[in-house]
């Protein structure tokens, strides 16, 4: 009887823990066509536009609409390009460090924890077409609680003064140069 018992758990029990490892998937937004100011394909131009504004820092200095559409590309990208698989090119080491640029784009804004990225992405993008139809108003109104710690006017200000942040720059480079890219440049360590 104890064999049969022993047996038994030592059968079930790789079955068991097997049942408790499940990969995790990043939140991932979605985006319409448009929603960054352009009718292009959004995920081609939240990378263009994402690796052009992180760059160089200089880019979205007084500049907050462009400020809003990068970040809201970042926080977009790292989630659409580790799970669509029209991406399936952009490599492994790539999509983590997309996941770590959302982040420290968060960090920067003050993204409340635990945020959804679609939540952000809406208010980030709602808030920089409101911005580039004049109406800073409302687009301040995007950018406060309940997405956002500090104030709106504070994001406003922290968007068109965004600082150096390496691995968004590291990131959304590596991210561009694979896009349409067969694998040859997979591998370069930035």
């Amino acid at each position: 009887m104890f064999r049969k018992v022993l047996l038994a758990v030592t059968c079930l029990l790789p079955a068991a823990c097997a049942g408790g490892l499940h990969p995790v998937v990043p939140d991932t937004a979605r985006m319409a066509p448009g929603a960054l100011g352009s009718g292009f394909d959004p995920d081609v131009t939240a990378v263009n536009l994402a690796q052009w504004a992180f760059a160089v820092s200089s880019r979205t200095h007084g500049r907050p609409i462009e400020g809003a559409r990068a970040a809201a590309s970042m926080d977009y990208i790292a989630g659409q390009l580790y799970t669509s698989p029209r991406w399936s090119n952009i490599s492994a080491i790539t999509k983590e460090q997309l996941l770590q640029g959302r982040q420290e784009v968060r960090a920067v804004l003050g993204v409340v924890p635990g945020t959804s990225s679609q939540a952000v992405v809406d208010h980030l993008t709602t808030a920089g077409n409101a911005l580039a139809a004049g109406d800073q108003a409302a687009a301040v109104a995007q950018l406060g609680s309940p997405v956002f710690i500090e104030p709106g006017e504070q994001v406003l200000q922290r968007l068109g003064n965004l600082p150096y942040m390496h691995m968004a720059n590291v990131s959304t480079m590596r991210a561009a140069n694979q896009l349409f890219d067969s694998g040859g440049s997979r591998d370069l360590d930035f």
